[in-house]
């Protein structure tokens, strides 16, 4: 591999790293600044984004070491080893915690049982996410597989070593059996959400809203169910990339370059695009984020309707009850 195309794939890691961790650090921000928001969906996005900022500032580090020190193949030192470690199980753990979300909210939504209120499933649900990653990392290093693998199945962080014994294996234990298995189970919770979203809407003949099937649930909430979709179109790019090169299959030098360079992009920029989901989508959020500047057209006119309204009927009010004919004026939040 050239040294323009390591070069160029570090810089790019750099970036969207960095988007990635101050992005991740805005979603914290947001949490703690706006407790009005805060429910036990928010809590998991929060540390679904605690496992993205690791993820990203394992990648953001590795750029460091290429530009000190380059990459030598087949060379491992700590400093790589440590980052593998890192990124892998924090990149494990961000697969639990999306999964996590969806399997949450098909228990509040459809099954009407808020893991919330139970102290064992909130337990479990809190420590599976960590200390599956922390034990399936801990035997990869244990086994000293983590290290330097020269851009095979990755970008210019180091994950599993070239000359490991059984590399796919561990490539699929280490990250792409799970990620595999989070698109199946958060992709079949998503159409099951979809179907009782459709059949409710059609028994009451009125819009289905979240906050309607438990009170602990936003209607905002609803953007949740998509989050596997932010997952997937940030990690596709690497899991192409290992299965053409597991299949030995090759594209040619410029389309394998733009998938490198996707992934390396998508890789780091998870917390990103959090952000720009979770918080530009969340009406609520981002009123309270920005009030008066955030705020969508439609929501700007429904405020200065209401205004209006109970102008009128102040004024209405002030003629006295010989002028009003009995006649009574309502807002449009009353209507």
């Amino acid at each position: 591999m050239s040294s323009d195309l390591e070069t160029t794939t570090s810089i790019i890691t750099f970036v969207s790293a960095l988007l990635s961790v101050l992005s991740g650090f805005a979603i914290l921000w947001s949490y703690r600044q706006f407790p009005e928001t805060q429910n036990y969906t928010r809590y998991l996005l929060v540390c679904l984004t605690v496992a993205d900022i690791s993820t990203a500032f394992g990648n953001f580090i590795s750029t460091f070491r290429w530009f000190s020190i380059g990459i030598t193949d087949g060379k491992t030192d700590a400093y790589c080893a440590a980052q593998s470690f890192i990124t892998t199980t924090s990149t494990l753990s961000s697969f639990f915690w999306t999964t996590a979300i969806a399997i949450y909210l098909f228990c509040a939504v459809v099954l009407r049982i808020n893991i919330a209120e139970k102290r064992r499933a909130q337990v479990l649900m809190t420590i599976i996410p960590v200390l599956v990653p922390v034990t399936i990392t801990s035997v990869a290093l244990a086994y000293d597989v983590l290290g330097e693998d020269d851009y095979n199945g990755s970008g210019p962080w180091c994950w599993i070593k070239q000359n490991a014994s059984h590399q796919i294996m561990w490539k699929l234990v280490t990250g792409k059996a799970w990620e595999g298995t989070t698109y199946i189970i958060t992709l079949v919770i998503y159409v099951l959400l979809k179907f009782f979203k459709w059949r409710e809407n059609r028994r009451s003949n009125r819009q289905f809203r979240w906050s309607n099937t438990d009170p602990r649930l936003r209607d905002a909430d609803s953007i949740f169910e998509i989050s596997w979709l932010f997952l997937l179109v940030a990690r596709i790019w690497g899991t192409l990339r290992f299965t053409l090169q597991t299949a030995n299959i090759s594209l040619g030098t410029g389309m394998s370059n733009a998938f490198l360079y996707m992934q390396c992009i998508g890789d780091s920029s998870q917390a990103f695009w959090n952000f720009l989901f979770f918080f530009t989508l969340d009406s609520e959020l981002r009123t309270r984020a920005c009030p008066g500047r955030c705020r969508s057209r439609r929501d700007r006119e429904r405020d200065l309707n209401n205004r209006a309204f109970r102008t009128a009927e102040q004024a209405w009010q002030s003629l006295g009850p010989q002028n009003k004919h009995g006649r009574e004026f309502k807002t449009t939040e009353q209507v």
